[in-house]
C-alpha cells in the first residue's frame, strides 16, 4: 500500500529542492548520485577515467612551445629577426590561448616581442608555469637566448566559466539523462505494482463490511483500492486498481454538473478535507442521493500522499426527509389556516360587521385595560359619544342600503382621527363612542370640532349619485376622573352632553361641563 501511494505527482515542483518530490523522483536522484560517485571512485582507483585538464593543457602548451622555438631558430638563421613579428602573429592566430610572445638574448637584448610586458609574470630565474612558459634557444649546441610565451589561464576563473567546461557539461548531461531514464523506468514499474498485495486481507475485509463506498487514490489520482460497496454502486465488480478516477464518468459528470472542481483534486492540492458534497448519481439502481467526502492521506511531513474518498448512499434518508418536509409543510399550512380562522373569529367576536369598529363587549374589555394603563402612567382620558343627525330620515329617503353606506363613511371619518392607543366602538344604530388616550378636555374639544367640520363637509358625499346631500353628527364629551372614574358612568355623562347637542340644534360639540347647572 505504501509503495502505491508513493507514486510521484507529475509536477515541475517535484524537481526543485525543498519542495514535494515523489518516491520515484527521490530514488532516481539517488541513483544518479550513486552513478556519479561510482565514476569518481573508479577514476580514483584506476585512473584515466576522468582526464586531467591541467596536465593535458601543460602537454599541449609544451608541444606548442617546442614547435614555435624550432621555427624561431630556423627563421633567425634563414631570414633574420625582421620576419619574427609575422611568425608570432600567425602563431597567435593559430593558437588563441597564446596571449604574448618574446625572444630575448641572454645579454638582455629583446630580439622580438608581441604585447609581452603586460602578460609576463615570471621572475628571471623562476621556473615555467602553466600560464608563463620559457624555452632555451640554441645555436651550434650553444644556448644564446630564450623564447617566452604567455598563455590564457587553463582553468576557469568563475562559476560560469567552470560550468562551461566540457567535463562539467559531460557530467551534467550524464546526470540529467540518467535521471530521466531512471525516473521514467521507476514510474513505469510502479504502475504495475499491485497495491492489493500489500494490503492485509483483514484490512480489505474490514473495508468491504462498510456500507459506504470507499476509494483510495494516489497523488496521480489513480485508484489504489476500492471496496465492495463502491463497486456495487457502479453495477459491476471490474477491477478499478490503476485506473484514473476521471474515467468514472458516472461520478465525474455529477460533479461537473455542479460547476465545481473535483474534491479529490482540492484535497490533494490544499491538503485539506473536502466534506459534505451532495450528489445525485445515475447508478445501475437508478438515481441515488449521495454524500461525497474526500480526505488527504498525509505522511509524517504533512505532505499529501494520497486521498481517501467515501461515498454514502443517503437516498432512503433523503426520501424520509422529503416526506417529513412535505408533512411539515402541510402542518404549517394547516396551522396558518387555523391562525387565519382564529383571526377571523376574533374579528367576528370583537368587531362590528358593518363598520369594522369595536363592538360594545370588545370596547368594554379594551377600555378597562386602557384605563388601568392611564392610571399607572398618570395620563388623562376623554370619552366622546356621537351619532348621526336625522339618521332615520336618511334611511327613509335613501333606504337601508344608503343608511349602511353613511354608517360606514361615518366610521371611516371618525377612525381617521384616531391615534395609536385610541378606541372607536359602535354602540348600536347610528351611535359611536371614542376613547382618546392621553388627551385633555381642551384637546378633545379641538379634535372633536375638526371631526364635526370634516363630517359636515364630506359625509354626504358617501351617497354617490345624490348631489348636495348634507349629513351632520352631534358630539358629547366627558373627561375621566373629573366627576366619574368608572367608564360606564363617564359614557353616561358624555351621552348626556350628546343629548344636549341634539336638543340644541344638532351638528355641534358639547362637553358635560357645558351643560346648565355644571361647574365650568
Amino acid at each position: 500500500m505504501s509503495t502505491s501511494l508513493a507514486t510521484p505527482r507529475r509536477h515541475w515542483r517535484s524537481f526543485l529542492p525543498g519542495l514535494t518530490a515523489g518516491p520515484a523522483t527521490r530514488v532516481a536522484l539517488g541513483l544518479v548520485a550513486l552513478m556519479v560517485m561510482l565514476v569518481l571512485l573508479v577514476d580514483m582507483l584506476v585512473g584515466g577515467v576522468i582526464p586531467d585538464a591541467a596536465e593535458r593543457a601543460k602537454r599541449e602548451r609544451k608541444l606548442t612551445m617546442q614547435m614555435l622555438a624550432s621555427q624561431v631558430v630556423s627563421e633567425l638563421q634563414s631570414r633574420g629577426p625582421a620576419q619574427l613579428q609575422q611568425r608570432f602573429a600567425l602563431a597567435m592566430q593559430k593558437h588563441p590561448e597564446i596571449q604574448s610572445v618574446a625572444v630575448l638574448a641572454y645579454d638582455g637584448y629583446t630580439i622580438a616581442s608581441a604585447d609581452h610586458a603586460s602578460h609576463w609574470r615570471l621572475a628571471p630565474d623562476a621556473p615555467s608555469t602553466l600560464e608563463n612558459m620559457r624555452s632555451v634557444l640554441s645555436a651550434d649546441g650553444k644556448p644564446w637566448g630564450e623564447l617566452q610565451l604567455s598563455f590564457a589561464p587553463a582553468m576557469p576563473s568563475g562559476l560560469l566559466a567552470w560550468l562551461r567546461q566540457p567535463l562539467v557539461l559531460g557530467f551534467m548531461a550524464l546526470a540529467l539523462l540518467g535521471f530521466g531514464a531512471f525516473h521514467l523506468y521507476l514510474r513505469r514499474a510502479m504502475v504495475y505494482l499491485d497495491p492489493s498485495r500489500v494490503v492485509p486481507d483483514r484490512v480489505r475485509a474490514a473495508l468491504d463490511t462498510l456500507t459506504e463506498g470507499v476509494l483510495i487514490l494516489d497523488t496521480d489520482q489513480k485508484v489504489m483500492l476500492s471496496n465492495r460497496a463502491f463497486g456495487a454502486m457502479r453495477g459491476n465488480d471490474a477491477a478499478l486498481t490503476g485506473q484514473q478516477v476521471d474515467r468514472l464518468t458516472w461520478l465525474t459528470d455529477a460533479i461537473q454538473a455542479q460547476g465545481i472542481a473535483p474534491p479529490w483534486q482540492l484535497a490533494l492540492q490544499h491538503n485539506q478535507p473536502q466534506v459534505g458534497l451532495n450528489l445525485q448519481l445515475a447508478t445501475h439502481a437508478g438515481m441515488r442521493h449521495t454524500v461525497l467526502n474526500c480526505s488527504p492521506i498525509s505522511d509524517d511531513g504533512k505532505q499529501a500522499r494520497g486521498c481517501l474518498l467515501t461515498l454514502s448512499d443517503v437516498t432512503e434518508l433523503h426520501e424520509r426527509t422529503e416526506r417529513l418536509r412535505l408533512a411539515m409543510a402541510e402542518l404549517e399550512a394547516s396551522r396558518e389556516e387555523i391562525r387565519l380562522k382564529n383571526e377571523e373569529l376574533v374579528v367576528l367576536a370583537t368587531r362590528d360587521p358593518l363598520t369594522g369598529c369595536l363592538n360594545r363587549r370588545a370596547f368594554a374589555a379594551e377600555s378597562a385595560a386602557m384605563i388601568a394603563a392611564a392610571a399607572r402612567d398618570n395620563q388623562i382620558l376623554c370619552c366622546v359619544m356621537c351619532d348621526i343627525d336625522h339618521f332615520k330620515r336618511v334611511n327613509d329617503t335613501y333606504g337601508h342600503a344608503g343608511g349602511d353606506v353613511v354608517l360606514q363613511a361615518a366610521a371611516k371619518a371618525l377612525g381617521s382621527a384616531l391615534r395609536a392607543g385610541d378606541l372607536l366602538a359602535r354602540f348600536g344604530g347610528e351611535e359611536f363612542c371614542l376613547l382618546l388616550a392621553n388627551t385633555s378636555l381642551a384637546q378633545a374639544r379641538e379634535i372633536t370640532e375638526r371631526l364635526r367640520a370634516n363630517i359636515e363637509a364630506h359625509l354626504g358625499q358617501a351617497l354617490r349619485g345624490h348631489e348636495g346631500v348634507r349629513i351632520t353628527m352631534s358630539f358629547g364629551i366627558e373627561q375621566l376622573g373629573v366627576r366619574k372614574s368608572d367608564i360606564d358612568a363617564v359614557i353616561d355623562l358624555a351621552d348626556q352632553a350628546l343629548y344636549y347637542s341634539k336638543q340644541n340644534g344638532r351638528n355641534r360639540v358639547t362637553a358635560y361641563e357645558d351643560l346648565p347647572g355644571q361647574d365650568g
